[in-house]
């Protein structure tokens, strides 16, 4: 038989008056699926079953993504280990009302906020003690670069000089339009406050807090308008809490 794509000589096994017309069907089919399919479409399985696979991930994480009451981002020259960003997420959402759907349950519910920090540059030590390495540090640059584009994060905590240069770029909503205020129209200095410098987060030149400006397609979606509100009340919560 000859190895070609070719239907009609995919098939011949089966067709009468072939080499193997006095085997049973199941001993063709064997022969078949090892010989003939497998040797044609070997790669083009590997690719189908690989797509079938990827967008049953991808419809699953869709349909069944569980979002969070907030999503902030501390970067720039910054550095906050794990038990620090715990910290840190916990008194934020703090400010965050969650409804109670279990009023009989003894347990008060915790509003979920997921968190990133990115570092962008070592500010401890330099050479071999410097706890950022270049790799991490071009990364957490990119990142916080796609995270602007992302509707789901809205609360940002920068060093001064990424404040002052995304605040440059347009990318905050004035603080006045949700009745805050600062010494820069766009962010206002939190590291000074007492519970945040309590929690011991290292960074350069102080830490400064700004909301995503709002965009029509972002207030379009109901949840997003929503971030924006807890946002607020969140920033709203630290400022006050002295």
């Amino acid at each position: 038989m000859k190895n070609s794509r070719d239907s009609r000589d995919v098939f011949a096994v089966f067709k009468p008056g072939s080499f193997m017309e006095d085997a049973s069907f199941w001993e063709k089919l064997k022969y078949w699926f090892s010989n003939v399919y497998w040797f044609h479409f070997r790669t083009a399985t590997f690719i189908v079953i690989l797509a079938v696979v990827m967008g049953c991930m991808i419809i699953s994480d869709i349909t069944n993504r569980e979002y969070n009451d907030l999503d902030y981002i501390l970067g720039g020259a910054v550095f906050a280990n794990i038990e620090q960003m715990g910290q840190l997420s916990g008194y934020l959402g703090s400010f965050i009302e969650v409804p109670d759907e279990n009023p009989d349950d003894e347990v008060t519910p915790q509003a979920e906020v997921g968190h990133q920090m990115l570092c962008t540059e070592s500010v401890m030590g330099t050479g071999d003690q410097a706890l950022a390495v270049d790799e991490y540090n071009a990364a957490s640059i990119d990142k916080i670069s796609v995270s602007m584009a992302d509707d789901e994060i809205l609360l940002f905590l920068f060093d001064k000089r990424y404040a002052e240069w995304y605040a440059k770029e347009g990318a905050f909503e004035p603080l006045s339009s949700f009745g805050l205020g600062g010494e820069n129209e766009y962010f206002v200095r939190v590291d000074n406050l007492p519970r945040i410098e309590e929690i011991g987060i290292i960074h350069r030149d102080g830490i400064y807090a700004a909301i995503k400006i709002k965009t029509p397609s972002r207030m379009e979606k109901e949840r997003i308008a929503e971030k924006y509100e807890k946002a607020a009340a969140v920033l709203f919560g630290i400022l006050s809490d002295k």
